[in-house]
């Protein structure tokens, strides 16, 4: 294992050195310096999980799918896009670049109040010796906030005019989970970053819960029937489990997509009575036609539709002239 990281290591510094270090000096960008560092293995990273999913995961899609292919198939081109760009940290890089001076300030303001953050080493002083114990304590807290984080997308108005972006796509796969809003990805962003600095998480930690997580939001994406029996799937957050929380409303289930909130632990949705298990299949999408419209178009017209969606949900104004 300790081969495993050396060689890791080792290539993250050889790619800084030799592509990104020479660049930012160029440019005397060197008070990115130590951020550019940390991009370049979340870059690494993304490939990793590119390859998981294209390779690992697809095959599972390829072999039991339960939507077959059909004309349809077309409509996972834009989900692809939108994996790439996020796995390969273009469109994390541009929101870093935004949410940095913000994210520096308010740990600046933090420190100058004199708070620090309640590492829970301090409160469970055993999970000093347990780096694996301590891992899955902030992980678990991590998807609690994602829980509700994913309620709040649902919840108001002119946040679900951006996460119906991720709602619209009627052929779900293993790459729909990065289909999102780039101002959807900006406000959970830095929402979990705020989170993590209060609850204490570092930046190590952070970034592999992260992946971690992705993958198996990735994956309860999947165009499959599968689950982990009845007792896995009150663990573990599965195709089966997530599909119900993208099916079709219907006029007898109308909020059917408010369920199964959870990315990674069911638990909170069996805690705070969300979770449904029936195992029915049903068709995935939104009944709205127009943000049903985002099926067909590119990422760049999804993105400016989707971004006027969010402006008229915000002014009255606009909205009713878009209805007259």
């Amino acid at each position: 294992m300790r081969q495993l990281i050396d060689i890791w290591i080792d290539a993250q510094t050889w790619l800084f050195e030799t592509f990104v270090g020479p660049v930012l000096f160029r440019f005397g960008l060197m008070a990115w310096y130590e951020p550019g560092y940390s991009a370049v293995e979340f870059v690494m990273l993304g490939v990793v999980q590119i390859a998981i999913i294209a390779i690992g995961m697809r095959f599972f899609e390829k072999r039991w799918p339960l939507e077959k292919s059909s004309s349809d198939d077309r409509l996972i081109l834009v989900d692809q896009v939108y994996t790439l760009l996020n796995k390969l940290g273009i469109l994390p890089l541009a929101i870093f670049i935004v949410t940095y001076p913000l994210v520096q300030e308010i740990e600046l303001t933090v420190r100058t109040w004199g708070f620090a953050p309640p590492r829970l080493e301090r409160v469970l002083p055993w999970l000093g010796d347990n780096a694996l114990a301590s891992f899955l304590v902030y992980f678990v807290l991590y998807d609690f906030a994602a829980y509700w984080l994913h309620r709040a997308q649902h919840g108001f108005a002119w946040w679900w005019s951006l996460h119906s972006l991720h709602h619209s796509q009627r052929r779900m796969t293993v790459w729909t989970d990065d289909r999102n809003h780039v101002i959807d990805d900006l406000l959970i962003t830095l929402a979990l970053v705020l989170f993590s600095q209060v609850v204490g998480v570092q930046p190590g930690e952070y970034v592999l819960i992260l992946m971690i997580g992705r993958l198996v939001e990735s994956w309860s994406h999947a165009n499959v029937d599968m689950g982990f029996g009845w007792l896995g799937d009150r663990l573990l957050v599965g195709p089966r489990f997530h599909r119900l929380h993208h099916a079709l409303s219907t006029p007898e289930e109308r909020h059917i997509q408010d369920h199964n909130f959870a990315p990674v632990f069911p638990i909170w949705d069996i805690l705070f009575g969300t979770a449904v298990y029936d195992g029915k299949h049903r068709p995935t999408g939104v009944d709205d036609p127009i943000v049903d419209g985002d099926n067909g178009r590119g990422w760049i017209a999804q993105q400016v539709t989707v971004f006027g969606r969010f402006m008229r949900s915000l002014v009255p104004g606009l909205r009713r002239a878009s209805v007259q």
